[in-house]
């Protein structure tokens, strides 16, 4: 983002999610992506607004991040060939972790066109996983 507030929290909470985790960190998470999605709303950036609405709601209501680490094939929907990992990454913290870590550092940078395209493929993978559960 251009924001440099937005930046500065997004690598604030990259930092406390690799050093504790997604579940020790699960209010901070939070709390931390609705200031982000604030100063989003304010600077118009509808993808970056729907990611932090849509990645505070599923840590809030599964207290983890269930969405696996993007592919390089591009996802274009969301269907059981898409979750061949999705059991293993519930069970699994590490993978949960990494996969939040990398797409809070695409959001530090939204514009970046393959950035922006990795962003539109989570906010698919996290509308449909909650459509699904």
């Amino acid at each position: 983002m251009e924001n440099k507030e937005a930046v500065q929290i997004l690598e604030k909470l990259h930092k406390e999610v690799e050093s504790f985790g997604i579940k020790i960190k699960k209010n901070l998470i939070i709390d931390e992506l609705q200031k982000v999605r604030e100063i989003a709303l304010k600077e118009e950036a509808p993808r970056m607004v729907k990611a932090t609405r849509l990645i505070f709601e599923h840590v809030k209501a599964y207290n983890a991040f269930n969405i696996p680490m993007l592919s390089d094939e591009p996802i274009e929907g969301f269907d059981d060939s898409n979750l061949g990992t999705e059991e293993n990454i519930e069970e699994n913290e590490e993978a949960q972790k990494e996969s939040l870590l990398y797409l809070l550092s695409i959001m530090k940078d939204p514009s970046n066109r393959m950035n922006a395209s990795d962003l539109k493929e989570y906010n698919i993978l996290l509308k449909s996983y909650a459509e699904l559960h």
